[in-house]
């Protein structure tokens, strides 16, 4: 499905992958962490809002794909998408901090539209309207963003959009 550039490449989660999963949640979780409360709080607090992630997912895409983004085989980060009649709906993509900035996310983007360009459809996303770092990379892939209220900017990019190679 997505056509990656060795040495990153991508595979379905697997149940052994929760502690990996896990951690990623609390490393992309800065904002939580520096809440000023005692560091129980503040973890129980964050596996709260994980579960509540994952049942919003669950409950909103049953089903939804999964992917596990690795680097010569280490784990780094998880991507979860849907895909339906419509379009492609990306739901999440997460990169640990040690390997942010170094166009990871934007290779995965890349490959994910490269699939909606052979399937024709677009892809959709909601990114929270205060993550500068995620709406620029998705601004520089060519999303725009289609509607926004006062936590959200819903986004999306059309095959349409690329200009294709003449004859």
């Amino acid at each position: 499905m997505l056509n990656l550039i060795s040495p990153l490449n991508a595979r379905l989660v697997h149940a052994s992958d929760q502690i990996f999963l896990d951690m990623l949640y609390r490393d992309s979780r800065a904002d939580l962490l520096a809440i000023p409360l005692a560091p129980a709080a503040v973890q129980q607090m964050i596996a709260m809002q994980q579960m509540s992630q994952a049942m919003g997912i669950r409950e909103t895409y049953p089903n939804a794909q999964h992917w596990i983004l690795l680097w010569d085989g280490e784990a780094l980060g998880r991507l979860v998408i849907d895909i339906n009649d419509i379009d492609i709906r990306l739901i999440d993509i997460a990169v640990i901090s040690a390997w942010r900035g170094k166009g990871i996310a934007t290779q995965v983007i890349r490959a994910l539209q490269d699939y909606a360009i052979q399937l024709d459809r677009p892809i959709s996303l909601a990114v929270q309207c205060n993550n500068a770092d995620a709406l620029h990379v998705y601004r520089r892939a060519g999303f725009s963003v289609r509607s926004s209220d006062t936590l959200f900017d819903q986004m999306a990019w059309h095959p349409a959009s690329v200009d294709m190679p003449l004859g």
